[in-house]
């Protein structure tokens, strides 16, 4: 058996370190999940997560943002198809997938309900969909947060955390009872679901961002977060801290795997 990824080296080696820490752990997730072919990957940015986190080449997948699409396009190997489209829309016959996968992005769409709709509608019966999103507690334990509420400065608590959940363009954060409900009212049946990110480990997410702050520079004008490997190898022993941490009983984000009935 071939040993298992270090996904918070090979995201390190390429991404922010606040983008590093997350998306490792949701890799440690996403990657467990059973692909059974056709899979449709909903959401699929510039294509990064999917090259580190399956070993196999996934059917489908779209995205809204055609700049994404041609990046995603240009890792070879990781897609078979591509297809600039909606997630509220999409252009597929009804059952045409066995597994849908979706990290981090469902949240970020306004009308909720008309995606879920889709992802049903497009699921074969007794198909996977699994998906990450933030949790009810991302604005709560973020680091500024947190700082302002242990002062007593209830009301800039509440701004940073609703200013994070702008910027980051978060519509739906919800508990794991929430998601469930939803899932289940469109004939879902949710088989797992559980937190991670404990609040440590969002508050050195939430201090990264200003780490990363001279990355953007080399982002903008470089086209890559990481310049050299050196840059973010001090900051590994931190974040491989929360990266190894066990699943919390409450955390800032949540994973689940729901079958369609």
């Amino acid at each position: 058996m071939a040993p298992e990824k270090d996904f918070l080296k090979l995201h390190l080696e390429s991404m922010g370190p606040h983008r590093a820490i997350l998306r490792s752990v949701e890799a440690k997730l996403m990657s467990k999940v059973p692909l059974k072919h056709p899979v449709l990957d909903l959401g699929v940015g510039d294509g990064h997560f999917a090259s580190i986190a399956y070993d196999e080449p996934i059917d489908v997948g779209i995205d809204v943002l055609e700049r994404d699409l041609r990046e995603a396009a240009s890792r070879k190997g990781i897609y078979r198809n591509l297809v600039l489209a909606s997630a509220t829309d999409m252009p597929f016959a009804d059952a045409s997938f066995n597994t849908v996968v979706s990290n981090c992005v469902i949240e970020h769409i306004p009308n909720l309900n008309a995606t879920l709709h889709e992802i049903h509608r497009v699921l074969a019966p007794g198909g996977t969909f699994a998906t990450t999103v933030p949790s009810q507690h991302f604005a709560e334990y973020l680091l500024g947060s947190t700082i302002f509420r242990k002062i007593g400065l209830k009301f800039l608590a509440n701004a940073y955390g609703n200013f994070f959940n702008k910027i980051s363009k978060h519509y739906h954060t919800y508990s794991p009872e929430v998601w469930k409900e939803k899932l289940e009212n469109l004939g879902f049946k949710v088989i797992e679901q559980k937190y991670y990110f404990s609040q440590k480990a969002h508050h050195t997410f939430d201090l990264c961002h200003y780490i990363a702050l001279p990355m953007w520079i080399t982002k903008r004008l470089f086209g890559k977060w990481v310049i050299h490997p050196a840059i973010t190898k001090p900051l590994e022993p931190i974040l491989r801290k929360h990266y190894n941490e066990p699943w919390p009983d409450e955390g800032a984000y949540h994973f689940l795997i729901a079958v369609k009935e």
